[in-house]
């Protein structure tokens, strides 16, 4: 079963992080992200600020900083990825036989 929920703020800045780890052109990071223009550049600003991103010959490119977040944030999410399995194991065991 597909389930359909709203992404969270982590796992946005976790698609562009992993986008720009290849050096990619912002429109390139926009649909990797899957995110429309408006939503993406408040992104894209948030992160600059927070020094995780920088522009390099109309690329996108990632800090030291940046690099050290996308780290945590792999690891991150390939525990969050393990826990929602379980999660999804247990409701189906717990669910009422009808």
């Amino acid at each position: 079963m597909i389930e359909n929920r709203r992404r969270t703020k982590t796992e946005i800045i976790y698609s562009i992080l992993r986008g720009c780890s290849e050096g990619s052109k912002k429109t390139r990071l926009m649909y990797l992200a899957k995110l429309n223009y408006s939503v993406f550049m408040k992104y894209i600003y948030k992160m600059k600020e927070m020094n995780l991103i920088e522009l390099n010959e109309g690329k996108c490119v990632l800090t030291d900083k940046g690099k050290r977040v996308l780290e945590l944030l792999d690891k991150y999410m390939e525990i969050y990825s393990k826990l929602n399995e379980v999660r999804m194991k247990l409701e189906e065991l717990m669910q009422t036989e009808s």
